[in-house]
């Protein structure tokens, strides 16, 4: 009896840890944005990168990133949940580390701006 016990609170401790979600199930799938075209400086000269689409998929964990030019997949971390949204820390393949919120009415995700470039507004299909 007493290892049956301990048995089943070790089963529901690992159970517990395997399935948390960071948010509800209707946040995840695919969205859509545009990133508007911005300007850079490279020796002194203007340089303005053109307007992108972009397709996103949103996964517990993951997300990739589909561009005309490249695909690219990253992970996440929810920094904190407000009233609003979901603050995620969004680790690119690339190294780049971002500031994105998932808002919890409207099915948007933003990715919050990093010179130069401007935020992006990813709407849910």
């Amino acid at each position: 009896m007493k290892n049956h016990l301990i048995f089943s609170i070790l089963f529901f401790l690992l159970t517990a840890c395997g399935t948390s979600n960071l948010f509800p199930r209707k946040h995840l799938g695919t969205y859509h944005g545009v990133q508007e075209a911005y300007s850079v400086s490279m020796n002194g000269e203007p340089i303005t990168v053109p307007a992108a689409d972009y397709e996103l998929v949103l996964d517990y964990g993951k997300l990739w990133i589909t561009s005309p030019k490249q695909k690219l997949e990253a992970s996440y971390e929810m920094k904190l949940e407000t009233e609003l949204y979901y603050s995620l820390i969004v680790q690119i393949e690339t190294g780049v580390v971002e500031e994105w919120q998932l808002w919890k009415k409207g099915n948007k995700l933003i990715r919050k701006a990093t010179a130069p470039q401007p935020d992006v507004i990813f709407l849910a299909d």
